[in-house]
């Protein structure tokens, strides 16, 4: 029986690159998009060319509507009848500092970065018996940065939701999660802005999707690691 997995915001950026290495490694890949739409359907259509044994089938969720989240589970696409993983993929990424943080905003970032997937493993927890889920954080979580404040403060507590959760879960569940470094420039950034990121760190080179993406698989794929996390970022989390 073929494995399933769900990754949000798997459209674009990093979500479809991982949706393209676990396609590669035999999984059925459930695609989730927001507003990427056409984007998502053209990467649906790719990878059903690539592996004409499964369906690669698509799902429309507002991550920041907690009603649409929690019944995400309840209107999976025809033919998917359960999720082997979930990968918490989607992220929102706006600069604000503490001082220019409204309550609207925090609660904007926090909604889509640390309550959609903390609401989507407990619903991931409460439908199946089973299964492995990998968070996507940030490796800046070990830094005390303001300049992202809400972004960082909801990526931090995912990583300690990551690991309660391992252990609340267990041993039916696997909780791990995945600490990307500079790999591609932000929204409304250039190229420059990453290799300032980049020249900082230790390895002095670009992380690359693809080995974001094997961490991820790693993760899903080892039976024995559970409560851990991946940094993926040259180095960025020593400094």
């Amino acid at each position: 029986m073929k494995q399933t997995v769900l990754i949000t915001g798997s459209a674009k950026r990093v979500g479809a690159a991982i949706a393209r290495f676990l396609a590669s490694d035999g999984w059925e890949v459930v695609l989730h998009y927001n507003h990427s739409r056409d984007e998502a359907l053209r990467l649906s259509n790719e990878l059903k060319e690539t592996y004409s044994d499964r369906k690669f089938p698509v799902i429309q969720c507002d991550l920041s509507n907690m009603d649409a989240v929690l019944s995400l589970f309840g209107r999976l696409p025809e033919g998917i009848e359960r999720l082997h993983a979930l990968v918490n993929n989607a992220s929102t990424f706006h600069s604000g500092t503490i001082e220019e943080t409204s309550p609207s905003f925090l609660r904007k970032e926090m909604g889509v970065n640390f309550e959609a997937p903390f609401f989507l493993l407990q619903s991931f927890r409460n439908s199946f018996d089973s299964g492995s889920v990998v968070n996507m954080l940030d490796a800046k979580i070990t830094s005390n940065e303001a300049s992202h404040a809400a972004y960082l403060l909801a990526k931090k507590n995912l990583q300690a939701l990551t690991k309660m959760a391992a252990l609340s879960f267990a041993p039916a569940f696997r909780v791990n999660a995945v600490a990307p470094g500079p790999v591609l420039p932000p929204p409304r950034k250039s190229d420059e802005y990453l290799k300032h990121v980049v020249d900082r760190t230790p390895l002095k080179q670009r992380v690359d999707t693809s080995d974001i993406a094997a961490s991820v698989s790693f993760l899903l794929n080892n039976s024995s690691v559970t409560g851990q996390i991946i940094y993926c970022d040259s180095g960025l989390h020593l400094l």
